[in-house]
Order: C-alpha cells, then structure tokens, then sequence
C-alpha cells in the first residue's frame, strides 16, 4: 500500500516488545532469535535488508504472467515462414521488391511496374483471375494488383541512370574478357565451349519469362541481405503489425475528472501498451533464451523509451494529439498535462520527439520494429544512473549488434547506402533526444503519481518502468 514502509527493529527491550506485540497487524513480523547459531528466518531477514526485492519479484511474476505465456503460442519462428511467393505461391527465391516471391514474378513486377494503366488490362475484365503458377496465362492486371497488394514497391525499381551506371563495369569487364580470350588456342575454347549449359545460360536464352535479366541478374549479385536475414526481418515486421496493427489510430481519452483520476487511466493505457510489448519481445529467440534476471532488468530499464515508437506507429498527419494545431485530440492532450500539473514543457519535448521519430522513420513497421528490438537490447539506454548489472551482458551486446546490422542492411537495400548514412546520423540525433525526453517523462509521472497518493493502483509492470518505490 502506499505510503508503508518497511522496518527492521532489533531490541531486548522487553517494554517496547510487549507495546508492538499489542499493537501488530497482520503485517508485523516478530522474531525471537535467541540462540545464536539458531538460523531460523534468517532468510526473511536477508530479504528485508536487500532493496525492493518483494517488489522486483512482483514485477518479475507480471513478466511472467499467464497473459504472455498465451502469446507465446503465436511464436513465429526462422522455420515457421513458409519460402512461398505471396504473389502466386510459387518457391520463392528472396525477397524482391520488399516481398518474399519468386523469380517470374520479380521479374514481371520489374516489367510492368511502371506501365500505364491503359497498357494492361483484365483478361476476363472481372479483376479477379487466379494468378496461380500453375497457370500459365496469367492475367498481366491481376498479377500487377496482385503485387501491389502484397507490398511490392516501385520506388525500390533502379532507375534507367543507375542502371546504366552499373552496366558500364560490366560492360568494359566483357570487353576484356573477350579481348583474353582470342589469344586461347582454339582446343581450350572448343573444350569450353562443348560443357553442358549451366542454369545462369538457360535463364539468359529465356526471351520470354526473363527479359532483361542481366539487369535482374546484376541487382541480385547487389542484394546486402541474405534470405536467412530476410527471413528473420520479416518475423520481426510480421510479429511487430500481429501485435500493434489493430490499435486504435486514435488518442486515448483519460478520466480528467480529477488529476488522480487522469493519472490512474493514464497509467492503464500505457501498462496495456508496455504488455504489448513484452508480447512482442518474448518472440524474439535472443530475448527469451535470456536468463530471467536479464530479461527483467531489459525491461524494466529500456521498456519506457519504447512507447514514444508505439506513438509513432499509431500517429496521423491529421487530427492527432501529437499535433501543434488546435484539433480535438490535441487540446485533449493539452488538458491531461495542464491538469497533470505540466509546466516543464513536457508536452512539447513529447510532441517535438514523436515528430522527429516520424520524420526519421516514415512510420516503416520494419524500420520500427527493429528499431525497438534494439532498443531492447541497448545497454546503455537506462534512462537512470543505476545501469545493467546482467548475467549474461555478451549475449545482450552480441543480440543489440545483430539487429543493428539487420537495420543497416534493410537501410541500404532501400535507400542505398549514401542515403543509409544519413539515416542513421539522423537517428543518433534522434535517440539522444529519446533518451532525454524519457528520463524528464520518467521523472514528471513519477513524482505526479506519488504526490496524488495513487501509486498503489498503478500496475505493478508501470511501478518497475516509473521505478515508483
């Protein structure tokens, strides 16, 4: 409850045993310790002297309650995900164009991609043909729909400039070569040349299905995420959208009947967002193969600067609090800290935050997601003074390390890696000002609950992440 406290009384004074038995509660624990090698409830004492250990092992069983025990049932996993084409089911071959599919369709996006709408039409004009690769006239329109609709992007298609700049190496490579090979002797070239046609030959005489292949051919030697990594890439997106995508795009709506109320309902919404989480992060092998202790520690001290990418995932460019404007949600917001007591400027380093995340990100589930999963794993993200005293700080280090380099491949798949690299800067920039903006949130909520007295209906989950004591 709030407001008690704990305390050890170690006395021979019979008067002052006698007053505290008459007066105990339930609560109160007395001890007769008289014989010195007795070592009977030495444990309780040692369990009384170590800080917030009851607590820490309430927070630990809300880590390990029932609720994320059932979550772990939708655990996806590397073996899981099917190698399929979302496009027509098909063995895929990697991901291409930001979606797991096969060769033929990947080369028929790259084909058609760009084309205008007049230049292809429905087959059957109904817009619903199977474009199954078992079929082998497949409806150009459908197919294209089809490609849309499971994520394939245009702006990830190399434009004619930088397609001729990647063709001129190969070109003066090609030149060289056949220079070198008018000097063989003619028996080496006529033994070369009888060897049976390898796969890469067959698919460069296909003037159908393939066309443009030596393009097709140059991006996938340029390819910086292996399928295993893609994989891994899109179990994180694919868990990440499972859990968050059915949110509300909405604001919350906080009890503003009273500054307690206001806080109590603010403290609700976010406990409900920080399970969501640990949702997330216990479908991540390198989190749950941590021992107990880690994962506790992980969550306690790096699970607040999560929200603000939680925000960033449900925020609109309209009528949303995070908002200067004067819309709805925002002079809600506005209230909730006006009556929370807010002249720290709290607010606007929050909405200055979620903007820069937004701006940073495009609200990318794959850039978030993993961006979360790293953040996780940062040790040197605890918004306080105390640190991370893990038992096992190599495999945080070495799992932190992973996904970072997961972020900064997809980054250069998709951008290049000039433009990587100033996504990246900017997302230094950016974690700083996360960092900054948690410990002054931290702090502001901390001290707004423990004022109203309302620390005992906060969640034990919320107590551990405002380190409410």
């Amino acid at each position: 409850m709030a407001g008690h406290r704990k305390m050890i009384i170690i006395t021979s004074d019979e008067d002052l045993i006698r007053q505290v038995v008459s007066n105990k509660t339930k609560n109160t624990r007395i001890i007769d310790w008289i014989d010195d090698n007795d070592n009977t409830d030495a444990s309780f004492l040692a369990q009384l002297s170590e800080v917030n250990s009851t607590r820490d092992q309430v927070y630990k069983r809300a880590l390990d309650s029932s609720h994320n025990e059932q979550s772990k049932q939708a655990k996806l996993s590397k073996k899981s995900l099917d190698i399929i084409c979302a496009i027509c089911n098909d063995r895929a071959n990697g991901f291409n164009y930001n979606v797991l599919s096969c060769a033929s369709c990947k080369a028929f996006f790259l084909r058609n991609a760009n084309q205008q709408s007049k230049r292809i039409r429905c087959i059957t004009g109904q817009n619903q043909c199977s474009v199954a690769h078992e079929i082998q006239r497949k409806c150009p329109q459908c197919r294209l729909n089809r490609c849309f609709a499971a994520g394939m992007r245009q702006d990830f298609l190399l434009s004619d400039e930088v397609k001729q700049r990647r063709k001129k190496p190969t070109k003066d490579k090609r030149n060289t070569s056949s220079k070198r090979s008018s000097t063989v002797d003619p028996t080496s070239q006529f033994s070369t040349n009888s060897e049976p046609l390898d796969d890469i030959d067959r698919l460069l005489m296909d003037t159908d299905e393939n066309l443009d292949l030596n393009n097709e051919l140059e991006d996938i030697s340029l390819r910086t995420l292996s399928i295993e990594e893609w994989i891994t890439i899109e179990n994180i997106r694919s868990s990440f959208l499972l859990i968050f995508q059915n949110e509300d795009k909405g604001c919350p709506c906080f009890d503003m009947s009273s500054r307690a109320n206001a806080l109590i309902s603010w403290s609700q919404f976010i406990n409900r967002v920080a399970l969501k989480f640990i949702t997330f992060f216990r479908q991540i092998d390198e989190f749950e193969n941590l021992h107990d202790d880690d994962r506790f520690l992980l969550i306690k001290y790096n699970l607040h600067p999560n929200f603000s990418l939680f925000k960033s995932v449900i925020y609109k460019p309209y009528n949303d609090c995070c908002l200067t404007d004067n819309n709805h949600m925002a002079v809600r917001q506005y209230q909730f800290y006006n009556l929370c007591g807010d002249s720290y400027g709290i607010r606007e380093a929050y909405i200055h935050m979620i903007s820069s995340i937004v701006q940073v990100t495009e609200q990318d589930p794959i850039f978030l997601s993993l961006l979360s999963t790293i953040f996780i794993f940062t040790q040197g993200l605890a918004i306080n003074d105390e640190g991370l005293l893990l038992k096992d700080s190599l495999a945080v280090y070495r799992a932190q390390s992973h996904y970072t380099t997961l972020l900064w491949k997809y980054l250069v798949s998709k951008q290049g890696e000039i433009q990587a690299r100033r996504y990246f800067t900017q997302l230094l920039t950016t974690i700083f000002q996360i960092q900054f903006v948690c410990r002054r949130f931290q702090q502001f909520f901390r001290t707004q609950i423990i004022s109203c007295n309302t620390a005992d209906k906060v969640a034990p989950i919320m107590q551990t992440v405002l380190q409410i004591y």
